[in-house]
């Protein structure tokens, strides 16, 4: 025990038993040691941590605790120093088998030894370090998660809800204006892409209106002139109460497949009048030929009566041929503004030019018509969605059949929108619900090397560009088979 002031016995006794009080009211552990590091006391809270049940008092601390003493121990280093140098030391240790705890120690030199003061922190340290670690993860997350973001390989972006400036973006984003992040943040959306409508979509979002998937096209501030295409997703940024406090936004630029998609419809354009070249070549020999031999016949013509009835039945080839060559010049000249047409002389258009191959099949043409209004479109367009769906069903009955068409004045029950209903029907072998489900798939056919895949599709593009609608429906069956297409078209199907 530690030397008090001389008192009288009394006195001493009262002393000794308050700080004996005080020790074990203390929630610190404290512990004395003798010169030979023998304990000497230990006060209740010491007994619970290191005691393991055993009467300590008297005993060596090197002795009972030996995993104390190594190289570098700052358990001896403390107690040598509080104990041989008068100075106080403090330190943090652990201490394995059989104890399993961390403690946090003080020890200060006395008369007659030293005085250690310590604490077990185990469960503080296991906190402690569950934070580090959770710290840590989060750190590492928010890491990765930075690094996803920065190299993203679409544009991602957030805007204030104020005047819509960025607050930040990343490098994909600030590609698309050939600029770095940070010379884009803290301006708007609409003074780098002055797209109209832009600012309306935000306003909506603001409001709380997500937006996705939306197809947004226009010109960017950094490159005036060029006209792309994105597929954009804005979505409002909710904060604690509530509010939108921040626009999301996650763009993917679709200018090149734009491009290679007009690519395409030029390149089926261009099969489709190939084809149509064929019919028409045809088409007009026949007359040619007719009235090749007429001249022949009038030539040797015995009779200048007979001579000319044969010149007569030449003039009427003629005009055959010269109205073919007129219809194919009006099937052909794509008007730059729309027209109104009659469907009616749409399909006899089509018609005439395969007017060839339909006798040489032998298949039976049944026209319907019953369709009065006009239509407002472009009309060498849906010449070709016409002239795909007729030629289509000619391909699969090589052999005859039957072909109608008919056109008929109808509504769209899913708009409510009034307009033209042209149907044009084979009674061919049918399609099977697979071929259905990818016939407006492009580069899907069913006609082997002859086809290329893209007629229905770059239809079914143009009818839908005309707020039109195709639809098809086919059966197998052996008492009722055939093909069925319907094309719709609003009555201003393309808006003045």
């Amino acid at each position: 025990m530690p030397t008090f002031p001389t008192r009288t016995d009394g006195e001493a006794a009262t002393l000794l038993r308050q700080m004996q009080q005080f020790f074990e009211a203390t929630t610190d552990a404290v512990c004395f040691l003798d010169r030979d590091y023998c304990f000497t006391f230990l006060n209740r809270r010491a007994q619970e941590i290191v005691s393991m049940g055993l009467d300590l008092t008297g005993r060596n601390l090197f002795e009972v605790f030996p995993a104390t003493v190594y190289e570098g121990s700052p358990y001896v280093a403390s107690y040598h120093r509080s104990m041989d140098e008068g100075l106080p030391a403090e330190f943090e240790a652990f201490y394995p088998e059989p104890l399993n705890v961390w403690l946090r120690v003080q020890s200060y030199p006395t008369d007659d030894g030293i005085i250690i003061f310590f604490r077990d922190f185990t469960s503080e340290r296991i906190d402690r370090e569950a934070l580090r670690t959770k710290t840590l993860e989060a750190e590492r997350q928010h890491s990765e998660i930075e690094a996803i973001y920065r190299t993203a390989p679409i544009g991602l972006a957030l805007f204030d809800v104020d005047d819509y400036r960025y607050l930040r973006l990343n490098d994909r984003q600030a590609a698309f204006f050939g600029l770095k992040p940070e010379q884009i943040v803290g301006r708007t959306v609409t003074e780098m892409a002055p797209i109209p409508g832009l600012k309306e979509l935000f306003d909506g979002v603001r409001a709380g209106k997500s937006v996705i998937n939306y197809p947004l096209e226009g010109e960017l501030i950094t490159d005036p002139g060029e006209h792309r295409f994105w597929t954009v997703n804005y979505l409002p940024v909710y904060g604690p109460d509530g509010k939108v406090q921040a626009i999301s936004a996650a763009s993917l630029e679709i200018t090149q497949q734009k491009k290679a998609e007009r690519a395409l419809i030029e390149s089926e354009k261009l099969a489709v009048v190939g084809r149509l070249a064929s019919s028409i070549a045809h088409e007009i020999n026949n007359p040619l030929e007719s009235v090749t031999n007429l001249i022949y016949l009038a030539q040797v013509a015995e009779s200048l009566e007979e001579s000319r009835g044969y010149l007569t039945t030449a003039e009427i080839e003629l005009r055959r041929a010269a109205a073919i060559t007129s219809q194919t010049l009006r099937f052909h000249r794509q008007a730059t503004n729309p027209q109104l047409m009659n469907v009616r002389d749409l399909n006899d258009t089509v018609l005439s030019i395969y007017q060839g191959r339909i006798n040489n099949t032998r298949v039976r043409i049944e026209h319907r018509s019953r369709a009065r209004r006009k239509v407002h479109c472009f009309d060498g367009e849906i010449r070709q969605v016409i002239s795909n769906l007729i030629g289509n069903a000619l391909d699969v009955m090589p052999s005859g059949g039957r072909l109608l068409v008919r056109e008929r004045e109808a509504t769209n029950w899913r708009t409510g929108e009034p307009g033209v209903s042209i149907t044009i029907a084979d009674n061919a072998s049918g399609m099977s619900p697979e071929v259905q489900s990818r016939i407006f798939n492009p580069f899907f056919t069913t006609k082997g090397v002859t086809g290329t895949g893209l007629g229905l599709w770059v239809s079914k593009e143009i009818v839908q560009r005309h707020r039109g609608e195709l639809d098809v429906r086919s059966s197998q069956s052996p008492a009722h088979h055939g093909t069925v297409f319907t094309l719709f078209l609003p009555f201003d199907a393309v808006i003045r």
